[in-house]
């Protein structure tokens, strides 16, 4: 099991490492798909667009590097869970809004969206449960 919960970190954490770095590289489509999602204030999107990727990228990498697992972990879930409760949000309203998941404009928000990000929020929970379960582990990334 040990090996479940090693592997579901790392790919957990490298996968926010490669979705955050894409989102840092264009920023301004970034703010863009926020902005697009109606739920900040403009003043704020930018700050967001800058704020969400460098908090992805470096939680991303404390899960690979096996360091503050269980903080990253937390935080990187509750992320997944908001994006995933946002991109529900825009459906319900039948906004046409691109889900800027990794970098770029990204794919539209679809229902193929919100089942590879909710088996990426099991990839994650899993890599949770495992921080919480028993002690740090020397996988890296």
């Amino acid at each position: 099991m040990r090996a479940v919960f090693t592997l579901s970190r790392l790919v957990f954490g490298a996968l926010f490492v490669y979705a955050g770095a894409e989102k840092v590289m264009d920023a301004q489509t970034f703010a863009a798909v926020i902005f697009n999602y109606q739920v900040l204030p403009a003043k704020m999107v930018y700050g967001a667009a800058m704020l969400l990727p460098a908090l992805e990228v470096v939680c991303g990498l404390a899960l690979c590097a096996g360091t503050l697992v269980r903080g990253a972990a937390v935080v990187l879930n509750v992320l997944m869970a908001v994006f995933m409760a946002l991109m529900g949000w825009v459906m319900a309203r039948g906004l046409d809004v691109t889900c800027g998941c990794f970098g770029g404009a990204g794919q539209a928000v679809s229902k193929e969206t919100l089942v590879r990000d909710a088996v990426i929020l099991f990839v994650g929970l899993v890599a949770l449960w495992g921080a919480f379960r028993g002690g740090e582990d020397s996988g890296r990334c």
